[in-house]
């Protein structure tokens, strides 16, 4: 008796187990089906979205581009090479790397230099250099000096790109007034991704990357104005050469780099007075960038909100 009970005891035991094998095994599937389903639902939500997004994103961009002016891209990205000198003997070292990569050098000039200095500079600088003016640290005070500078170089009858290196600490509406009430006709500027073109006033801009030590990461910086097709001024701080703390061999892996890229078209080695000249043809006044903003922007504005608003509802039907 008591053994019958024992395997009927036994074999509901291997009975309940099943069963409780199977629930599980079906639970399992359940969520493994929920699970499928609800990463193909979110696929195809995500898929929904990113239509509409791609499309937000080109129309912010426009709108931006409309407020500040026009960015230029031109047919390939344009690249001068700059030198910021410390000291006359940096001229020689200037020259042999004009000669040995075929370069038109920039001689970017410290304007808070002594005057006999910058007299030295420029006229043991090769006639055909360009000279760009820059300060390390700008304000009304200092702006007072940039006059002196190009008081001075307009009596030497050398004269400058007309384009001022205003390091981006420094560059606000202020200081970028007061530049171009002195004359210059634009400025270059310091943005992640390079941009050039004209502002909504008429003077032009550029990117530059202000080179003072070796592992500066400046390739992909490179390839971002490649992509790009914008222009750049690389400025190589003698000073940094001088004192090693930018290597010969990184300054040459630079230069191999941008003649290389030059070689198979992916860009253009450049003057300063070049690419000011094409950035000048853009021809748009800022009566015509008022009247194309004015024109778009409550239409791209509305386009917008209802992308927004039509995004916002993709992703609360998908929640629900």
């Amino acid at each position: 008796m008591e053994s019958e009970r024992s395997r009927l005891i036994y074999t509901v035991c291997i009975v309940v187990s099943i069963l409780l094998a199977v629930i599980l095994a079906c639970m399992i599937f359940t969520d493994k089906q929920a699970e499928k389903a609800h990463s193909e639902n979110l696929e195809e939500f995500t898929a929904k979205a990113e239509a509409y997004e791609d499309e937000l994103q080109a129309l912010k961009d426009r709108l931006t581009a409309l407020r500040n002016g026009v960015d230029y891209v031109a047919e390939t990205a344009k690249i001068m090479t700059g030198f910021v000198v410390s000291d006359v003997s940096d001229i020689s070292y200037i020259r042999e790397k004009a000669s040995a990569y075929s370069l038109s050098p920039v001689l970017v000039i410290d304007c808070l230099k002594d005057m006999d200095f910058i007299k030295e500079v420029t006229e043991a600088a090769d006639d055909s250099w360009e000279i760009m003016l820059y300060a390390s640290e700008f304000s009304e005070e200092i702006n007072e000096k940039v006059l002196s500078v190009m008081a001075y170089l307009n009596s030497a009858n050398r004269g400058h790109c007309g384009v001022f290196l205003l390091r981006d600490d420094f560059k606000n509406a202020a200081n970028i007034q007061l530049l171009l009430d002195d004359g210059f006709i634009g400025y270059t500027g310091y943005n992640d991704s390079p941009k050039s073109g004209q502002s909504q006033d008429g003077s032009v801009y550029f990117d530059y990357s202000f080179l003072t030590a070796s592992g500066t990461a400046i390739a992909a910086r490179l390839s971002i104005l490649y992509g790009n097709k914008n222009a750049m001024i690389l400025a190589f701080d003698m000073a940094s050469i001088n004192s090693g703390a930018l290597t010969e061999n990184y300054v040459l892996s630079i230069l191999d780099s941008i003649k290389t890229n030059e070689k198979n078209g992916v860009c253009l080695i450049t003057s300063a007075k070049e690419v000011i000249n094409e950035l000048s043809e853009i021809n748009m006044t800022e009566a015509e960038r008022r009247a194309e903003y004015e024109a778009q922007a409550d239409e791209l504005q509305a386009r917008i909100d209802e992308l927004d608003k039509t995004i916002r509802r993709i992703y609360s039907e998908f929640e629900e």
